[in-house]
């Protein structure tokens, strides 16, 4: 009679669900096919199995890294299962409740019984419980009587599906089982797993060729000339001159990455070589022998072949001091009838017996017994497909990342990867020249000076007042010269008008101001008529290549709406600072723009700060005039240092002579002031840090550039 398990199972203490198995066999592990299936990290694929055989309940451990645990104890092989037992699998609970199979019928059977029962009025069925208690009292004791009688049965054999554990597809291999009395000390299988030694050489060549080729392309960088590179490398730059090329090709890094692949081929192809599996089983006490015994009576002492293997064909091999018996198709041979029946060869001083399929042999030889058994070979649970494919996959994708970084480092080339020292070390490398005897300054030549006749304008000072556009405002010509009527040789002076003001101040009435219309060159600082050196009068503008009229809102300036001239003068005319009557801005008596600056009413005159370059002195392979133009290009930076300096005193003037230094890559590290006659060193100190921050292009034929630049600064 067979028993019931109901199986209530937890997990972290949470109920999941419950099972009832009746199985003989029941399977706990992993796998899907398991009876119970226990899907977790700690749980074997197959974890133990619960072992049914009439009355007897056993679990059984069948070898888990973490175990079976029953009743807080830990299974040792296997143990018997009572009911009420708890068992644990990693974070699983299982509560066993052990019932006869036969109890769970008999309620059935006694069910459609009841239901008569059930149909009869509630008053009778008191009287009708004594008679079938007394009618159930006969049938139990015979039950009770057999109860002990079915815990003497003999125990059934646990039957097992072969084809989940063997291959059934007709090859063989030779199961060799050596003991020692009834202890078991060796088990092989011979031609269950196949010799991969002949891969080694393939793996080990191509392991080889990365690492020679790796460390050839190493061992050439290491063996180029590098001490005398460093040497001329440390005299360029003390020199300034451009970094010599570096020997070799720079494929150190590509080598030793070569090297480390070769790595991986060259450890498969030495597991390989030791990858033989068991082609044949040897007796001996050589070092490739099987099995180590003693080799009294045995023809090879360093390995004796009882068992040899090759296609799928095994042949038992032994002497005449062995004894045993072969067992073929329910016949018991022994090993002499084996050999004077023909079927065991002699080959020298041993025999050798083809095995067929199923034959079963037993030897013994010198107290060791040895069962040689052809039996189908084993199937193989872990197939490639359920391998540990996270650990290949993390090792190809480490693989993948790391030869990419490596690939990319050799990639980024040599310049950006060498550390530039111009800049650090400049300071110090030119300490010579910045103090170097000082050299007498060469006189600086003079400015051009413009003829006081030429055609650059005449003299004549801006006039007071607010500075308007001269010329008629009622012409329509663009462009025209004034002039003024009277003698050569006379002195130009401007009419008198009166003033607005003083006219609304005497007068109180400002409609007087059109009484008085006078010359169109009238001001309030004028003398009793105009008077000047031309021809006729003509309402012209103040500057022109030719005499006539010209547009202009009646002031005494080149732009604007006032009266005036900008300027501080009285009753003059002109673009410059001296003169009374003039034309233009110049020293001469012309009418274009020359070195004078204007005429007028006056109101917004201010001096302009001077900034000009100087004759420089230049030490490198930078050309002149570039340097000029960068120069020029950041002047403004010299002259707000110079505002700064005018601030503080508006009479400061003189010149600053900075020298630096442009380093090949085109900066300026090094900027000081090499004199000065200002007499404001913050000035100097200004503009020295400003040439600093300048950025040239880089010396054509490299090293460095040593320039001592002059400005001369005037208030203007």
């Amino acid at each position: 009679m067979s028993q019931t398990l109901n199986l209530k199972i937890y997990k972290n203490n949470q109920f999941l669900e419950a099972k009832t198995l009746a199985q003989d066999v029941i399977k706990i592990g992993k796998l899907k096919s398991s009876h119970l299936c226990l899907e977790d990290d700690t749980v074997a694929r197959m974890h133990a199995v619960i072992e049914v055989s009439g009355s007897d309940v056993r679990v059984i451990d069948l070898g888990s890294s973490t175990g079976t645990v029953l009743n807080d104890a830990r299974v040792e092989k296997n143990a018997v299962l009572k009911n009420g037992d708890v068992l644990v699998f990693g974070p699983y609970r299982i509560e066993v409740e052990v019932a006869l199979a036969a109890a769970a019928v008999a309620p059935v059977a006694a069910a459609p019984a009841q239901q008569p029962m059930a149909q009869q009025p509630m008053a009778q069925q008191p009287m009708a419980a004594a008679p079938m208690a007394a009618a159930a009292a006969p049938q139990m004791a015979p039950q009770m009587m057999a109860q002990p009688q079915m815990q003497m049965q003999p125990r059934p054999p646990m039957q097992i599906d072969a084809s989940e554990v063997e291959r059934q597809d007709g090859t063989q291999v030779a199961e060799v089982i050596t003991a020692y009395n009834d202890t078991i000390l060796d088990v092989q299988h011979v031609g269950q797993v196949k010799s991969k030694k002949s891969q080694a050489p393939l793996f080990l060549g191509i392991g080889g060729l990365l690492m020679v080729a790796g460390l050839g392309l190493v061992a050439n960088e290491v063996g180029q000339d590098w001490e005398t590179y460093h040497d001329e490398q440390a005299k360029a730059l003390e020199l300034g001159r451009p970094a010599p090329q570096p020997p070799g090709m720079g494929l150190a890094g590509l080598g030793i990455g070569l090297a480390m692949l070769g790595l991986i081929p060259f450890g498969f192809g030495v597991v390989r070589l030791g990858d033989t599996g068991v082609g044949n089983y040897t007796l001996g006490e050589g070092h490739h022998a099987t099995f180590h015994s003693p080799t009294h009576g045995l023809p090879d002492a360093a390995a004796f072949p009882l068992v040899r293997g090759g296609n799928n064909d095994y042949t038992l091999n032994f002497t005449q001091d062995m004894v045993g018996d072969v067992t073929l198709e329910g016949q018991k041979l022994s090993l002499a009838d084996l050999v004077s029946s023909g079927r065991a060869g002699a080959m020298g001083s041993m025999y050798s017996f083809p095995m067929p399929a199923g034959a079963h042999c037993r030897l013994q030889h010198n107290g060791i017994t040895y069962h040689v058994n052809t039996v189908p070979p084993a199937k193989v649970i872990a197939a490639r497909s359920e391998r540990d494919k996270p650990f290949w996959i993390y090792n190809a994708a480490s693989f993948a990342v790391i030869g990419t970084l490596l690939v990319m480092v050799h990639l980024i080339p040599e310049e950006e990867l060498s550390m530039n020292m111009d800049e650090l070390m400049a300071e110090n490398r030119f300490v010579g020249y910045m103090n170097q005897p000082d050299e007498t300054p060469e006189e600086e030549p003079p400015p051009e000076q413009e003829d006081s006749d030429d055609e650059a304008g005449g003299q004549g000072q801006r006039h007071k007042g607010e500075e308007g556009k001269m010329g008629k405002p009622t012409s329509k010509q663009k462009s025209g010269l004034y002039a003024m009527k009277g003698p050569k040789n006379a002195i130009p002076q401007m009419a008198r008008n009166f003033d607005p003001e003083m006219m609304a101040r005497n007068a109180g009435i400002l409609g007087m101001m059109a009484q008085e219309s006078g010359h169109f060159l009238a001001s309030p600082y004028g003398a009793a008529f105009a008077v000047g050196n031309d021809d006729e009068d003509v309402w012209g503008g103040l500057t022109g290549t030719e005499v006539g009229e010209a547009f202009g809102v009646g002031g005494l300036g080149l732009v604007g709406t006032g009266r005036g001239g900008g300027g501080t003068g009285e009753g003059t005319i002109g673009l410059g600072n001296t003169g009374l009557i003039g034309k233009g801005g110049g020293g001469g008596t012309g009418s274009g723009y020359g070195r004078g600056s204007g005429a007028g009413f006056g109101g917004r005159g201010k001096r302009v700060p001077r900034v000009r370059q100087a004759k420089a002195q230049v030490k490198g392979s930078l050309d002149k005039d570039i340097i000029r133009r960068i120069v020029r290009a950041h002047i403004n930076e010299v002259r707000y240092c110079y505002n700064q300096g005018l601030v503080k005193d508006p009479a400061l003037s003189g010149k600053v002579s900075i020298q630096f230094t442009i380093s090949p890559t085109g900066k300026v590290p090094v900027a000081v002031v090499a004199s000065e006659t200002l007499g404001d060193k913050d000035v100097a100190n200004c503009i020295a840090k400003a040439v600093k921050r300048w950025k040239f292009p880089k010396p054509s034929g490299g090293g460095n550039v040593v320039v001592t630049y002059p400005f001369v600064l005037e208030p203007g």
